[in-house]
């Protein structure tokens, strides 16, 4: 029972602290949740890995030596690869979750020796009748109001966290650019815009996907073009949303006297920035709209694409053969717009 609230704790905990809701993230957490209870073989970890809990149960006491600070630094230096492969937030979730836990259990009625070797046992209350028992009705409320609190912090990482929640509440643009730069790179990010289009002060009200951050401005895509706020949208209001888990990468295309021919991945966006000679710019036809952002523009041999959707370059430079380079932007699943 205990291995399950010290789990819930510490992907509450760590949802909230980091503002994620990365399963591998919680995973982590949760894994470093259990690493405290190795110094006994009755718990879940210890018959797990027994040879190892029986040595440490042998010689100390239960949460001593791996419910202390030194054993969370122990595990952050262990641990610190992922910080090489992954990233600060990664590599911090598997030490936030065991001294989350041990900080869990200085509620209970033996406390633990959270500053080992020396044997002061930290407990959160002097009155041992109001400290929780394992698999007594205390700990059945606790683990309630943790699975709350897990619910409510990972609903909170969706909008950036606490601030970025009473931001976003208020329509403050620094919190719609906050929560783009915090989850552009592992999450698609929505923004709902509230404003006008700048060509003919029509209503431009809706849901968008975020492609890109200029300042504070963005380029954002829906099914009826790109477009750019501040240019092409005047937004009053403005908030954002991190919506489902997605991976966003940025590759340099290099041509040089070749043809055009790049293959469309499924349910992929795949945006082009750069500027491209072209053979034979009279066959190339420009289609504008005043409301979108200007995707391509062709200026004597040379065409420039800002943001422009892979299959309009096909179509653009079908049969062309070209010099330069452009950089595409890769949004892998499609976002959903």
């Amino acid at each position: 029972m205990m291995a399950l609230t010290h789990s819930i704790i510490a992907a509450a905990g760590t949802s909230f602290f980091l503002t994620t809701a990365n399963p591998l993230h919680l995973a982590l957490a949760i894994a470093g949740s259990q690493l405290p209870d190795i110094d006994t073989s009755t718990s879940t970890i210890g018959q797990i890995l027994f040879p190892i809990s029986n040595w440490i149960e042998d010689r100390f006491p239960h949460r001593s030596v791996t419910h202390c600070f030194l054993a969370t630094c122990a595990i952050a230096l262990l641990s610190a690869p992922l910080y090489f492969y992954f990233d600060w937030r990664t590599w911090i979730c598997l030490p936030l979750g065991h001294l989350l836990s041990c900080f869990s259990d200085c509620f209970t009625k033996q406390g633990v020796q959270f500053f080992w070797p020396h044997p002061a046992w930290c407990i959160s209350v002097p009155n041992p009748n109001r400290r929780l028992e394992t698999g007594k009705p205390g700990e059945y409320w606790v683990l309630a109001v943790a699975v709350l609190a897990l619910v409510a912090a990972i609903k909170l990482s969706k909008t950036g966290g606490p601030t970025a929640f009473v931001g976003t509440s208020l329509g403050l643009r620094s919190n719609a650019t906050e929560i783009y730069q915090t989850n552009a790179d592992s999450y698609h990010v929505y923004a709902q815009i509230n404003g006008t289009f700048a060509s003919d002060s029509s209503s431009a009200d809706g849901n968008y996907f975020i492609a890109a951050g200029e300042g504070n401005e963005f380029v954002v895509v829906n099914k009826l073009g790109i477009f750019k706020t501040g240019t092409n949208i005047i937004a009053s209001r403005l908030t954002a949303e991190v919506g489902k888990p997605a991976t966003a990468s940025v590759q340099t295309l290099e041509f040089d006297e070749s043809e055009f021919a790049i293959t469309p991945i499924p349910d992929t966006l795949i945006l082009l920035t750069g500027t491209l000679t072209v053979d034979d710019p009279q066959s190339i036809k420009i289609a504008t709209n005043p409301k979108q952002l200007e995707m391509a523009k062709l200026i004597g041999d040379k065409i420039t694409f800002n943001y422009c959707p892979l299959e309009t370059a096909i179509k653009l430079l079908s049969g062309q053969y070209i010099t330069g380079s452009l950089e595409a932007k890769i949004f892998s699943p499609k976002p959903d717009v």
